[in-house]
């Protein structure tokens, strides 16, 4: 039977450890939804709209009322004999279809909420998605550094060694040397930028704390773009469109809310009635209700209307924001796609070739130190370009999918 040794299951827990420091965007989602302190705030606003709704619907409470008359007065009031007691209750009766308004202005309110819950959702899977790109970017541009330093410390040990053997002057090492301290310098710029990426990473889980080493994505794997149409479809779904929709139809029902107080409501009162001197008992009905002479909720209801062409004009004026974004994202999304083509297949193999010439010329004496600094500069160069243009792609492609309701990456 077999039993593994000490060492095999050390090997194990080392490699199982090294995949948990490895994090992909299928893992980013869950810890994104889960503990961002900006959804659990737009949660916290549909609890509170949904409370508000509550309360609309609500009738309001009767009212319970006791007085006495004639009590604790001079000659015959004197004392409790006299007395002459009230026991009333009263309900106030809203007109003019108020609580109905209220309720539905609530309710609006409260899908809007929702609207809001589902646009936070996706700004933050959008900024978690920027910020897992920008982070594939910053490793690949590290990568590069180091590699550049690696190039620059083997040129160095030949430069040396040609130096030691009189083939060049001692000028060639300097620059040698200069070139290697600043790949030195690129690299550690480079460190810090990864650094700070994986920082404001783990912020969109709202947590100071790294727990993974590497992130991984399909960084350098690029689809054809989808046609502008194919967007364009899509606009009418998005949840910022809808909330502003929704509050447009809360402040229709805010309006007729606002008109029906003119009408006035009605109290209704019921009570009962004792005399102790005349041991009298009788029925009290009544009713009662303000006179609209001087207050007719005029302000409000102007204040009502402004607040609804303003909501119709919050609905127009953000369509055309997000159909501009769209085509706007779209355009760079294109350009970066061809960009991006164009320096994988030409520039990039061209800038590598020319460098592995340039290098295997200088061993052999063919070339002068600085054609082969000026093919090395331009290579890195053109890799860090790809890599812009490889990330500025991916950004657009997630700003696509936030503008068209699409959360994955």
């Amino acid at each position: 039977m077999f039993k593994p040794s000490i060492f095999f299951l050390i090997f194990v827990c080392l490699l199982g450890d090294a995949k948990a420091k490895e994090l992909t965007w299928e893992e980013v989602m869950p810890r994104v939804l889960t503990y961002s302190p900006r959804l659990k705030m737009a949660e916290a606003e549909v609890h509170s709209r949904h409370g508000q709704n509550i309360q609309a619907e609500l009738y309001p409470n009767p009212l319970a009322s006791y007085s006495v008359e004639n009590v604790f007065g001079n000659a015959n009031w004197r004392g409790w004999q006299a007395a002459e007691s009230r026991y009333e209750l009263a309900q106030l009766i809203e007109t003019g279809w108020k609580r109905y308004f209220r309720s539905q202005d609530t309710i609006y309110q409260f899908f809007a909420a929702l609207s809001g819950f589902d646009a936070m959702k996706l700004q933050v899977l959008n900024g978690s998605s920027r910020a897992f790109i920008t982070l594939i970017a910053a490793q690949e541009q590290y990568q590069i550094a180091l590699e550049q330093q690696k190039i620059a410390s083997k040129m160095l040990a030949i430069v040396t060694a040609k130096v030691e053997a009189g083939k060049v002057s001692l000028i060639q090492e300097h620059k040698a040397k200069i070139a290697l301290a600043t790949a030195e310098i690129q690299v550690e710029k480079q460190r810090a930028d990864m650094c700070a990426a994986q920082q404001n990473l783990a912020l969109m889980w709202g947590t100071s704390e790294i727990d993974f080493e590497t992130a991984i994505f399909p960084f350098y794997e690029m689809e054809v773009p989808p046609e502008l149409a194919t967007y364009l479809c899509r606009l009418a779904y998005h949840p910022e469109l809808a909330k502003a929709q929704y509050e447009f139809r809360a402040l229709c029902y805010n309006l007729s809310l606002e008109k029906s107080q003119v009408i006035p409501d009605l109290t209704l009162t019921l009570g009962y009635k004792t005399d102790q001197e005349r041991h009298d008992k009788g029925m009290i009905f009544g009713a009662s209700l303000p006179l609209p002479l001087f207050n007719q909720n005029q302000g409000n209801i102007e204040k009502a209307r402004a607040e609804l062409t303003k909501g119709l004009e919050t609905v127009n004026l953000l369509e055309a924001t997000l159909e501009n974004k769209i085509y706007a994202a779209h355009c760079a999304l294109l350009q970066s796609y061809r960009e991006s083509q164009r320096l994988k297949k030409t520039l990039v193999e061209s800038a590598t070739q020319s460098f592995m010439l340039a290098q295997e010329g200088y061993r052999e004496g063919k070339f002068e130190y600085l054609d082969m600094l000026d093919a090395q500069r331009t290579l890195f160069e053109v890799n860090e370009s790809y890599i812009e243009s490889l990330k500025n792609f991916h950004l657009k492609h997630a700003q696509l999918k936030f503008l068209t309701s699409q959360e994955n990456a």
